[in-house]
């Protein structure tokens, strides 16, 4: 059943604030596998200039409300979760997130458009804090796999131009990494990461973020869809591959924005052994303002899983 068009340019907003936790902060962290004492310490957090736990920055996605801010139990809409893939995701960071902060999220369908058998949905988030201070912005791609009308032409629909979520965050009270912009060279390169992901760490995942969707952990839904087993959220291969950049910039809340496309899942076998997510990235481009792109290289047997993977970090 193809997604209902009419639902274009339609607004989403959360019912009621969502209270960035200390609990949930460390959860999320401990999911994604990363031990940076800023996630975990509120004494390390504090001296390092946090007035509390500080957020990573793919955190977002676990304040968005219900399934990713879709009205998927709105049957007019016509979504299947389970058919649902990431095509891309990308978040621009006005300032780190902290536990305390309460915010709220408004979702907006920006686009719908057919590739084959395949249905792309865009949408756009702008999150603010229950004051009205913006914190950050993000955008997405869901690819709802195999719900084309096949008797239709192409379909390409989008919302007016100025829809929410599609603007840049105002800058806010970023933080600095502490290398200096003026000793990074382009093509320097970060320090390589190999990444175990299990099952385990799927369930982990899961509970952290809020995204339950089945094919990440049912192998019979998974075939069911066509796909070649139980895959890994897309958001959990995004931020472990963060977790490079953020290990590199010495402080996450330097991180302005990190964006990516998912070019290939990464299954995960159940076994002892999992899958391995391959990262190597680089300083590709030195911008205005101590800003600095770093690009990404991610593949998992051989794969490339990621497209287009690129983080902006404030340096001092």
């Amino acid at each position: 059943m193809p997604l209902s068009q009419a639902f274009v340019g339609r607004e989403f907003v959360a019912a009621r604030p969502f209270l960035v936790g200390r609990e949930h902060i460390r959860q999320f962290a401990r999911a994604i596998g990363d031990p940076n004492p800023l996630y975990h310490d509120l004494e390390a957090a504090r001296t390092a200039g946090y007035s509390d736990l500080v957020a990573p920055p793919t955190f977002l996605v676990a304040a968005i409300p219900g399934q990713l801010g879709l009205p998927v139990d709105d049957p007019a809409f016509g979504m299947d979760f389970s058919l649902i893939v990431h095509g891309e995701q990308r978040f621009a960071l006005s300032r780190p997130l902290v536990a305390g902060d309460e915010l709220t999220a408004v979702t907006t369908l920006t686009g719908l458009r057919t590739v084959a058998t395949n249905e792309v949905l865009t949408a756009g988030y702008e999150f603010r804090t229950a004051a009205g201070e913006p914190v950050a912005t993000g955008q997405c791609g869901l690819v709802s796999r195999g719900t084309a009308d096949p008797n239709a032409g192409p379909v390409r629909v989008e919302a007016p131009a100025g829809a929410r979520g599609a603007a840049e965050p105002a800058g806010g009270a970023a933080r600095v990494a502490p290398i200096r912009y003026d000793e990074i060279e382009v093509g320097a390169e970060l320090a390589a990461r190999d990444f175990p992901i299990r099952r385990a760490d799927l369930v982990r995942y899961a509970g952290a973020s809020g995204d339950f969707n089945p094919i990440h952990w049912n192998e019979k839904v998974a075939a069911e869809v066509g796909l070649p087993g139980v895959i890994a959220h897309g958001m959990l291969t995004m931020a472990t591959a963060g977790r490079v950049v953020t290990d590199w910039a010495g402080d996450p809340g330097a991180i302005r924005e990190y964006g990516v496309k998912f070019s290939s899942p990464v299954v995960v076998p159940n076994d002892d052994t999992g899958a391995v997510v391959e990262v190597r990235a680089a300083v590709e481009k030195k911008l205005p303002d101590n800003i600095v792109v770093v690009n990404l290289t991610v593949r998992c047997d051989g794969a490339k899983v990621l497209m287009a993977a690129k983080a902006k970090i404030q340096l001092s």
